[in-house]
């Protein structure tokens, strides 16, 4: 299989985010993906530390990589036209951000 760059998986993941169709609301995919995230935490902490998973909120399935893109990306593969949990293992957050937005 062919490496593909980071900025060719984003443009792939729109094209199939325009695809995709919520069967929940936000606040539901996070209280789902959370649950399911909550059962598989010591075992994916222990051994994927700092690495990115996409959970399926139905089934439970999740798929981890270094890369949060590939991660939903190898999700994609086998739900096509679904929307995923995201997080960081071992953080609070998936991504943070640095610095401030001045309000006007």
């Amino acid at each position: 299989m062919a490496e593909i760059t980071l900025k060719e998986a984003k443009r792939m993941l729109r094209q199939i985010e325009a695809q995709a169709y919520p069967k929940y609301s936000t606040s539901e995919y996070v209280r789902r993906g959370e649950k399911r995230y909550k059962a598989i935490k010591d075992h994916v902490e222990a051994k994927y530390k700092h690495k990115f998973i996409a959970i399926e909120v139905d089934s439970g399935d999740y798929f981890i990589d270094q890369d949060s893109v590939k991660a939903v990306l190898k999700a994609r593969k086998q739900y096509p036209q679904t929307i995923f949990y995201l997080a960081r293992i071992g953080y609070p957050a998936a991504f943070s951000s640095k610095g401030h937005i001045p309000f006007l």
